[in-house]
């Protein structure tokens, strides 16, 4: 909680936030920014729902429809239950700690396999910054502004962090 009690998220704050972070409790973690969650794969989703629900009633009347109808409420009933889970517990969260880069439980990469700290690309809106593995045969780890709001200075961040883990580990 920061003066004047607004609760800010971490991928808002500044890298020295971070860096205090990561000093004070050994971890920095970014929770799912719920405005960027919305901004992209959320709205043209929900117009084309919108635009292929009205034509639900007509599915479930014809006989030939009915369990593709019936199929297509169960998908909307998991998206939405999916969205508003993410929303409200801002999972998966992305962990930067002294073991590595964590996003959500399955995706990780220790320092020892990070071969480099990427370039932020992509446009404006969906930008990413991937996390490159020493094994060329190894996925990337694709970081998004969905956790924090400043790829570049994450990036900048991130390549001192594991700056130090190597000289740390010399």
């Amino acid at each position: 909680m920061r003066a004047g009690g607004d609760m800010t998220v971490m991928g808002e704050r500044l890298p020295e936030a971070w860096m205090v972070e990561l000093h004070r409790n050994g971890r920095v973690e970014f929770p799912l920014r719920r405005w960027s969650f919305l901004q992209i794969p959320v709205f043209p989703i929900l117009g084309l729902s919108v635009l292929s629900t009205g034509r639900l009633p007509d599915m479930l009347a014809d006989g030939n429809w009915r369990f593709l109808a019936y199929l297509l409420i169960a998908v909307y009933a998991g998206v939405v239950i999916a969205l508003v889970w993410q929303l409200v517990t801002q999972r998966p969260v992305l962990v930067i700690d002294h073991r590595g880069i964590h996003q959500g439980r399955r995706r990780s990469m220790p320092w020892t396999d990070i071969g480099s700290i990427g370039l932020v690309a992509g446009p404006k809106l969906a930008r990413q910054l991937q996390v490159h593995p020493k094994n060329v045969w190894a996925k990337n780890l694709t970081l998004t502004q969905q956790h924090v709001n400043d790829l570049q200075a994450l990036q900048t961040w991130l390549q001192e962090v594991l700056e130090d883990h190597r000289k740390a580990s010399v």
